[in-house]
């Protein structure tokens, strides 16, 4: 069991070749893997939909190597009497768990806000095994009736529609591959035109906000080359590149040269020793990456939304409005 518990997570996590002798796991199997992402979901890169979703508020979907392989949900359902939590945990892009609890006041103590919960545990194995309990009723498996299949068909819509919005934001970050042109310092846009201040689909993803900053990160060590040229210095923009200024936009003041490890003017050019350094090998990048990572998470909680027409990477800010019409910074 712990060897084939080895190669079920080794197949999620580096899509081995042993997946196609392993894709069905049974529901103890789900079970010890849903233990493992909850374990590690930590290491994972978290997208949120922080605007209000059709079927949750607060939406947050964890990625590994590409993959989403979980998704917590919280709802209210527009009904203050009523609260709803959900965890879908995903096996190759497939729901093999609903953990759900729903939370309703009782009318007669609702203003000591007591509130009754009902537990759902519903495992996608080699079939369906639904379970329900109370505040003190013990856990039992409970027959799969109309009314509790539409119930769970009801949840698995909702995960797929939360599943496909959490890639959209990852196919639009991934869509960085195709900026051609990049904003720099000195460029001023013309009549107002926000286009005019680098390629549309890199301020597209600097309007993703908050929602895309883990995945941002996630980028900082993509290599891959695109059409998009750094003026005067002969290199051209990569995707990690890309995702460090689209990064900057949204979070000011990143303590950049602090994270590289090198001055600002080490090479007597100003900001050219980024590019110097982050192009002398992979391994730099690598490490830029996890200074950054390690940076966010020490400050994400000190971040405060600051409203102003502020560009990081253009003088833009005199002709055109910025998109998101603020920024985060660390107080």
């Amino acid at each position: 069991m712990k060897k084939l518990l080895f190669i079920t997570v080794l197949c999620v996590l580096v899509h081995s070749n042993v997946c196609a002798q392993t894709n069905t796991l049974n529901e103890k199997e789900v079970a010890e893997y849903v233990s493992f992402i909850n374990q590690n979901k930590s290491q994972f890169v978290k997208i949120s939909l922080v605007d209000m979703h059709s079927c949750g508020i607060a939406v947050a979907g964890y990625f590994f190597d590409g993959k989403l392989v979980y998704i917590n949900a919280n709802a209210d359902d527009n009904n203050e009497l009523e609260w709803v939590k959900q965890e879908l945990y995903l096996y190759n892009d497939t729901i093999v768990r609903i953990d759900c609890k729903i939370l309703t006041a009782e009318l007669a103590q609702y203003e000591q806000q007591y509130f009754a919960d009902t537990s759902y545990i519903i495992t996608f194995a080699n079939s369906i095994t639904f379970r329900k309990w109370g505040k003190e009723e013990k856990i039992h498996k409970k027959k799969i009736t109309p009314s509790v299949q539409k119930f769970i068909d009801e949840l698995l819509t909702c995960g797929q529609y939360m599943k496909r919005d959490l890639y959209a934001v990852v196919q639009q970050v991934d869509s960085l591959r195709f900026v051609k042109e990049m904003p720099y310092i000195g460029e001023y846009g013309i009549n107002g035109n926000l286009s005019a201040c680098g390629d549309v689909l890199f301020w597209k993803v600097v309007m993703l906000r908050d929602n895309a900053i883990e995945a941002l990160i996630d980028k900082l060590d993509d290599t891959t080359q695109t059409a998009a040229i750094v003026p005067n210095l002969g290199y051209h923009y990569t995707i990690a590149d890309i995702a460090f200024s689209a990064l900057s936009e949204i979070i000011h003041n990143i303590p950049t040269f602090e994270l590289l490890g090198v001055s600002f003017d080490k090479d007597g050019c100003g900001y050219c020793a980024y590019w110097h350094y982050v192009n002398e090998g992979f391994k730099n990048r690598q490490k830029f990456k996890a200074a950054v990572r390690t940076w966010y998470h020490s400050n994400q909680y000190t971040m405060e939304w600051v409203e102003s027409n502020d560009f990081e990477t253009c003088d833009c800010s005199r002709v055109v409005k910025h998109p998101n019409g603020g920024h985060f910074e660390v107080q």
